[in-house]
């Protein structure tokens, strides 16, 4: 949601002008369906999503309140939509079984390369998919669309200090999570001093 828009066209399609209704949708749906999707992977769920998302915040703005940015209202709300759908059924990442050909290589990249980085992401997505759907979110909002820690706080309303722990404990748990659906040994723990 690159673009930002003028507090002064959210008032006017308040307002029902139609042609300020437009704009609003014209000026944020890019980056909203790039966020719906990078959360949902599912082009069906992330229309879904944007759909949902717009039907919501049409209905409140009258009484929306203009500080900070519209777009994170936007963002706020499609995030807690897929929160919901996340609490309802956990999602299945689906395994990327595309045909490699030639064409989709990098000069330097053999097929077996490219193989392993697609079961390599395949494994993360995975990982991803069996967080908790809060730190899911953070996880998601941070690394797929650079959010900083502040303004995941704020989309998801809770403090900085809970995105960094989810933040930092998701990192880990997806790595141990995609490791172990790879087949590969886990580190062993440093051993503990006895404290008795």
């Amino acid at each position: 949601m690159a673009d930002t828009v003028a507090w002064e066209t959210v008032r006017r399609a308040a307002e029902g002008d139609a042609g300020a209704q437009r704009d609003l949708v014209k000026a944020t749906l890019d980056g909203l369906w790039a966020l719906a999707m990078r959360l949902t992977r599912h082009r069906d769920e992330a229309d879904d999503v944007v759909q949902e998302t717009y039907a919501r915040v049409f209905t409140v703005l009258p009484v929306l309140e203009p500080t900070g940015r519209f777009e994170g209202y936007l963002a706020r709300i499609a995030t807690n939509l897929v929160l919901e759908r996340w609490r309802r059924e956990r999602p299945q990442m689906p395994p990327d079984d595309a045909v490699i050909s030639p064409a989709d290589l990098e000069p330097w990249q053999t097929v077996a390369d490219r193989e392993d980085e697609q079961r390599q992401l395949g494994a993360i997505w995975a990982a991803i998919g069996r967080l908790e759907p809060e730190p899911r979110a953070a996880i998601l909002l941070f690394y797929a669309q650079c959010e900083s820690c502040n303004r995941i706080a704020r989309i998801l309303d809770v403090p900085v200090g809970t995105v960094k722990t989810w933040l930092h404990r998701g990192r880990n748990s997806v790595r141990q999570t995609a490791e172990s659906l790879l087949g590969r040994p886990q580190p062993e723990s440093a051993p503990t001093k006895d404290r008795s």
